[in-house]
């Protein structure tokens, strides 16, 4: 068996924390209390099973919603400042976030090099919202009141 360093604990301290999130159940369950207990109940009339109905009826309906938590949760994540602060030890593995604060000096900063910094930092959620705009905007449609 192969022996895990102490380093490595850190990582998951930090990653497992961030995995699950209250705001992240309240939005996947209201997300399923919307669809309709009819959908469900037809599809039992069709012979469909537990896992059938989830997969093929459930899931593609709350899928729009996966993809807005999917976008909070890396935004969340990926600006986290306070927590990997807390828990890591070594420069060499803090998170980008940490890194821009590490550049501003006691007494001096080059805000030029934060601002290239920050900038570079916000070329991966730009990316993740592009990939999941679709979802984003189809989950604001799907929950609006129809008349």
């Amino acid at each position: 068996m192969k022996s895990v360093s102490r380093e490595q604990h850190f990582h998951w301290g930090i990653i497992f924390p961030g995995a699950v999130s209250t705001m992240g159940i309240f939005l996947i369950r209201q997300a399923f209390m919307d669809i309709p207990r009819e959908v469900e109940e037809s599809a039992i009339i069709d012979g469909a099973g537990p896992i059938q109905i989830f997969w093929k009826i459930l899931f593609p309906m709350v899928r729009p919603s996966l993809g807005v938590l999917s976008i909070l949760s890396f935004v969340g994540s990926w600006n986290n400042f306070l927590w990997p602060l807390l828990v890591l030890n070594d420069p060499q593995k803090y998170p980008i976030t940490l890194g821009l604060y590490q550049l501003q000096g006691a007494f001096s900063a080059n805000t030029r090099l934060i601002a290239a910094g920050a900038m570079i930092a916000l070329l991966p959620i730009l990316v993740v919202f592009i990939f999941f705009q679709r979802y984003f905007i189809q989950s604001a449609t799907s929950s609006a009141v129809k008349g």
